[in-house]
């Protein structure tokens, strides 16, 4: 059963399930004549105000208190994604939502929680959390039992009580996800060891989970900008819609905790953000913090495997799936295999252990808690060097003017005499890592007098125009060496301006160019090439062929709005943006455009469309055309209706940009791709912010209380 589950398993993890809309409308209503809404926030243990954008303010007198605020805010807008991620996390999704759902097969994610032990380790490793981590993960908990609690007796639920290891496991069930470990699951039950990839290109992670292995990271200090300010672009892409899709909110509380910015559904704590002091954000980066082992399996029992010249025997295990079927529960036994290196699968053509970085080190949500805590670069970045996240860029800005980039993983010392990016021996203990490099021998950059740094998911050694990282990592960490457009263009744009107002700033964000050395540029090249011999393209007529010459031959490699030849190469390689083009052979070009050049014809009749009229954010009723597309700063990755439109799916979403002045004040400004009540279709917040993310807008946010009582939509007190 489980073999069968593996190899879709990874489709679940950002659809979302056709629930009803939940309508939770029970804030007290804004009153100025009669309302002091700054006094009942100074006199009360937590307090949810929204703006008119419906975001969330949250105060509380402690920092557990506001993290109860923060779960019923979320809760309100977002339940049933929240309950998904608490039901993913603790392996009951099937008990829910039956074995089979919407899309794929939903009993792989709870086999998985228990292969990869994720309880036996929360329960082992929670006490040993700070006190203050532990009362933060506890007061969200009870904020989303007070919402159950607070909600009609029809209202249907199945995570109540929820505790503080329910947010713990969450997080920490979410991030193999990032390092792909899903994909590996489902290859290594049906593939030969010499046919396991290294790494799964953004093709095939668009083609199963739909989201996008990108992100952009830019700060400029005042060296940089032509006032003497400090400004920050806070831009990791995320799915549009599910579990990995970016929240807004704001957290205060008397305790020192200041903070706005995105967070996933489940978390007590923002990921990507700043305070007064400081900001932060994101990018995903692919060191190789995942391996797999060859087992070798004693002839006279299968459940031996040979380690340093002695057979040893498989720690053996029982997972109970509970399966929905009807109104009964009925439990499927699975047997599970523990090795020295991990997790074991027994395929049909190997049988492979797994081991991947901090897979037992729970303290993710402790230290974002301590970055979200910080008030310093020196502060800062004594949490960073927790490394408690395996993996994940970041790029730092400040009020002092400080701007940093961190290559940060949890990269293994390895032995450099194997070939890591393969499947290893799994026999010796030469290939058994325990020990990581430190953090201050990872690549990084703080200061450089260019006063500019970026990262696009491109190599660290590219950072900025001049004092790039001198620090080179052992071949086997498995450090990108490529550059994207997005690396690219911030080095063409943010990278050769001496003087960076704030509009620049913006607009260099919102860069709609591929790079004349992009991939992108190189594909097309190729293309115009093969395209010249018409007998490449057996599929297509002479006049289509003769029509795809002539707009790949005058697209300027932009991607506006009004574009009319930009539909052509963007479906064609759109998904191939990651890819080296001389892995890519002259057929699959061909067979990409012939493709193309149909889907085009058959929908619109031509291929010279305006790129806006196809490329569509669509939420409900809400149709709005879009710029960007794929490894563009302005990212829009898409997927293809039944109309013969591009739907977005993924990429830009939640914006923050942050401004500190020569004075050390902060101003910032931000955007949702739909708005803060992320799944009810009845709040005007459900899209209100669409049409601004689609010209490229943003709307103001603040963590000043007097700001927000100006603009302020309602309140609630929550006790």
């Amino acid at each position: 059963m489980i073999k069968i589950l593996f190899i879709i398993a990874v489709c679940l993890i950002t659809e979302s399930c056709s629930l009803k809309n939940i309508l939770t409308d029970t804030s007290d209503k804004k009153d100025d004549k009669s309302l002091n809404v700054k006094e009942i926030v100074l006199n009360n243990k937590c307090t949810l105000i929204r703006d008119n954008w419906g975001v969330p303010h949250i105060y509380g007198k402690s920092d557990a208190d506001a993290a109860f605020g923060l779960a019923y805010a979320q809760a309100q807008d977002d339940f049933f994604t929240v309950q998904e991620t608490v039901l993913k996390s603790r392996g009951k999704y099937s008990s829910v939502y039956g074995a089979t759902g919407k899309n794929k097969i939903n009993g792989v994610f709870d086999y998985m929680v228990g292969l990869l032990k994720i309880w036996d380790i929360v329960e082992k490793e929670y006490s040993k959390l700070d006190k203050a981590t532990i009362q933060l993960c506890e007061g969200y908990a009870q904020g989303l039992n007070k919402f159950i609690e607070d909600q009609n007796d029809d209202f249907i639920q199945h995570i109540y009580p929820v505790s503080g290891k329910d947010i713990v496991a969450g997080t920490i069930h979410k991030t193999p996800f990032f390092f792909q470990l899903p994909f590996f699951l489902a290859d290594l039950y049906e593939k030969k060891p010499e046919d396991i990839p290294s790494h799964y290109s953004l093709e095939e992670s668009l083609e199963f989970i739909k989201r996008a292995e990108g992100s952009n990271v830019y700060a400029v200090s005042p060296n940089a900008s032509n006032n003497k300010s400090t400004f920050l672009a806070i831009n990791s892409h995320q799915p549009w819609d599910g579990e990995l899709a970016w929240y807004e909110a704001h957290i205060h509380s008397e305790e020192g905790l200041n903070m706005v910015g995105g967070l996933f559904p489940g978390s007590p704590v923002v990921f990507v953000g700043h305070n007064e002091n400081l900001g932060w954000g994101h990018t995903v980066n692919k060191p190789d913090i995942l391996d797999i082992y060859e087992l070798e399996i004693n002839p006279e029992n299968e459940n031996q495997y040979k380690f340093d010249d002695e057979w040893k025997e498989f720690e053996i295990f029982e997972v109970i799936i509970d399966v929905k079927f009807g109104n009964s529960i009925i439990e499927y036994p699975q047997l599970a295999y523990w090795s020295i290196h991990g997790p074991v699968i027994k395929g049909n053509n190997a049988t492979y252990a797994i081991r991947y970085s901090k897979h037992d080190d729970i303290r993710i949500i402790e230290q974002w808690y301590k970055m979200n805590k910080a008030s310093n670069l020196k502060e800062w970045t004594e949490a960073m060097s927790m490394m408690a996240m395996p993996m994940f860029n970041a790029g730092y800005a400040d009020k002092e003017g400080n701007i940093l980039y961190i290559y940060n993983a949890s990269i293994p010392k390895r032995d450099e005499n194997y070939n890591w990016q393969k499947v290893l021996p799994g026999n010796t203990s030469k290939t058994l890592w325990t020990e990581y490099i430190e953090y201050n021998n990872l690549p990084q950059v703080v200061n450089p007098k260019s006063g500019f740094i970026q990262n696009c998911n491109s190599t660290p050694y590219q950072t900025t125009i001049d004092e790039n990282p001198i620090v080179i990592l052992p071949k086997s960490a498995g450090i990108e060496e490529f550059m994207t457009n997005r690396a690219l263009r911030a080095l063409e744009t943010f990278g050769i301006d001496k003087s960076i107002s704030y509009d620049e700033f913006k607009k260099y964000k919102f860069d709609l160019m591929y790079s004349e050395k992009s991939y992108m540029k190189k594909l097309v090249n190729r293309s115009i090439e093969l395209l010249k011999n018409k007998k490449n393209f057996k599929k297509l007529s002479k006049k289509n062929i003769d029509l795809a010459f002539n707009t790949l031959s005058n697209w300027d490699l932009n991607t506006n709005k009004n574009n009319i030849n930009a539909a052509l190469p963007i479906i064609s390689f759109g998904k191939l943006v990651d890819v080296d083009p001389s892995q890519i052979s002259d057929e699959k070009i061909i067979d990409n455009i012939t493709s193309a050049v149909k889907f085009l014809i058959k929908n619109h009749k031509t291929l010279n469309i305006e790129w806006s009229k196809i490329n569509r954010l669509i939420r409900g009723e809400t149709n709005l055309g879009l710029s960007g597309g794929p490894d563009i700063a302005r990212a829009v990755y898409s997927v293809k209706d039944k109309k013969g439109l591009l739907k977005g799916v993924a990429g830009d979403c939640y914006i923050l940009l942050v401004q500190w002045d020569s004075n050390g004040n902060s101003i910032s400004e931000s955007i949702h791709q739909y708005g803060s009540a992320t799944k009810n279709k009845s709040s005007k917040h459900f899209d209100n912010q669409a049409e601004l993310f689609s010209e490229e807008k943003f709307k103001p946010i603040s963590i000043n209380l007097d700001d927000i009582l100006e603009n302020f939509e309602s309140y609630k007190i929550l006790k």
